[in-house]
């Protein structure tokens, strides 16, 4: 999946995105077009994490959108659930 979602990115980000996604427990999924959201991030019920992102979107905004789930799972890993969504943690990720 990795060579595939390089696809969707900046050539000059993939690197540092190779690097965010170096997780074992995280799967990014490219979905097609949502009206309500470009992506969204999950714990899945098998203790894995998933993010998804829309294909439709351009390399900037699928990378924009990218990066802002991975503090998503960032945010989850180091403070757990009850966080907000948008939360100080969140900004701190």
């Amino acid at each position: 999946m990795q060579n595939q979602l390089l696809n969707f990115i900046p050539e000059q980000a993939h690197s540092q995105v190779i690097t965010l996604l170096a997780k074992d427990n995280l799967v990014v999924k490219v979905k097609q077009e949502r009206k309500t959201k470009h992506g969204d991030y999950r714990q899945l019920p098998n203790g894995k994490h998933q993010i998804t992102v829309n294909a439709n979107l351009n390399a900037y905004r699928f990378l924009i959108t990218l990066v802002h789930e991975i503090a998503h799972f960032e945010a989850f890993t180091k403070y757990g659930r009850f966080i907000k969504p948008h939360g100080k943690e969140w900004k701190l990720t």
